[in-house]
């Protein structure tokens, strides 16, 4: 199905992907409170394990979900996705012990293994190589305001409804974007003759599985969860400690607590996020070179974020938090971007599952690897040592961009 504009698939998906947000940002903000976990029958050792279990279980879904959306239409895929992610939130509403709530991480999985997977592939199946980048980095857009909203609501729900009736409020707000997908979710997936050259193309079946691509992208992938998502997410009020006196950080005789600013720079970051992400999108449709500014980003912002967020002045250290909140956050849109550009539309799916994948198993080994090199070495060394890997995956990403076709090229000129 040819989409003229892309506001008429990306608004109703951005606003269905935040709501969906909601049941899990809601466990996070509040499970932890050991008050809290007693009312869901669980101990604080129990809430660990059990706010990790979904990114281990989309492991094992995240190829298949890729691999379905290849050969099926999108939006019904993304209906039964968003179903199986209210009825998740639903379990956490009533249900209470680890074997419930186990149950409802792992449905969570699932479906945001079909909901991301599958928001990433309608985004590709609307752009071209004029403006995949700006697409995709809107979609990023929406994903970083789904997290904002759904993190800020779901700890008012909570104070205004209580722990289970908060989770009831966003079950049903989960269930207005199933509605709202239901009424305004266009299908995206290309004509059947438009993807069906796999088979009858010898060139192509011989081609195979890109492979090599895949792996290539995975790697700075993982390597953005690991560090942005995993290290920087799980040091933000250790970071913030430095700076601080008696618990708190003074700015014009004003004394703010280290939690409100902690979340006050958690904030932060996803603003510059949702801002910046769209931009170097369009900057790599602009000069269609997406490699090369998957480059810039890990070595001036990724690389030169983490150096100057090891600075001891604070002010040096917050602009190391905004070149960093820029790099984290475009780093998931130029990948997906760089698949739509020279993955097969019937092998998309399937490349993206892998990709976030090695995303997920990043996200999950970056706060214990973080939390427990802080016992060892100073906080600064590890932003230190954190540079110097993106340093490094910013070369090997540099060596593709040496190799990169300009796409512009593979545009047909009108008649």
């Amino acid at each position: 199905m040819h989409i003229d504009k892309p506001n008429t698939v990306l608004t109703p998906l951005g606003i269905g992907l935040a709501l969906s947000l909601l049941g899990d940002a809601t466990l996070y903000a509040v499970l932890p409170s050991p008050e809290i976990a007693r009312q869901a029958g669980l101990t604080l050792a129990m809430v660990g394990f059990l706010l990790g279990i979904n990114r281990l279980v989309r492991l094992l879904f995240n190829g298949m979900a890729g691999w379905i959306y290849d050969r099926l239409p999108r939006r019904p895929l993304m209906l039964i996705s968003l179903g199986i992610g209210t009825l998740s939130t639903a379990v956490y509403a009533f249900g209470s012990g680890p074997f419930t709530l186990t149950t409802g991480r792992v449905l969570w999985g699932l479906a945001w293994s079909g909901l991301w997977i599958g928001a990433n592939s309608m985004t590709l199946d609307i752009s071209n190589d004029l403006n995949r980048g700006h697409i995709n980095g809107r979609l990023q857009m929406w994903f970083f305001i789904g997290v904002a909203v759904s993190s800020f609501c779901g700890g008012i729900f909570t104070d205004l409804f209580t722990y289970r009736g908060g989770l009831w409020v966003s079950t049903f707000l989960s269930g207005v974007g199933l509605l709202i997908w239901l009424r305004f979710l266009p299908e995206t997936r290309p004509e059947k003759h438009q993807i069906t050259p796999l088979i009858k193309d010898e060139h192509t079946v011989k081609a195979g599985f890109p492979w090599k691509l895949t792996l290539s992208c995975s790697l700075p992938f993982f390597i953005n969860r690991v560090i942005f998502t995993g290290v920087l997410g799980s040091t933000t009020i250790l970071w913030l400690s430095q700076f601080v006196e008696d618990g708190s950080l003074t700015f014009n005789q004003i004394a703010i607590p280290l939690a409100t600013m902690s979340g006050t720079f958690i904030a932060l970051r996803i603003l510059v996020s949702i801002v910046s992400v769209p931009q170097v999108g369009m900057l790599s449709d602009r000069i269609n070179r997406r490699w090369l500014v998957l480059a810039i980003v890990f070595l001036i912002f990724g690389a030169g974020g983490l150096v100057l967020l090891a600075a001891q002045n604070i002010w040096i250290s917050i602009l190391g938090v905004i070149l960093a909140a820029i790099a984290g956050g475009s780093i998931p849109a130029l990948i997906p971007a760089i698949i739509g550009d020279q993955v097969p539309p019937h092998q998309q799916g399937r490349s993206l599952g892998y990709i976030f994948s090695f995303g997920d198993l990043g996200s999950a080994i970056g706060p214990p690897i973080a939390l427990s090199l802080v016992g060892i070495i100073s906080l600064p060394t590890i932003f230190l040592g954190c540079a110097v890997l993106l340093i490094l995956t910013g070369l090997f990403t540099a060596v593709f961009a040496f190799q990169e076709k300009n796409h512009f090229q593979k545009i047909e000129k009108p008649v």
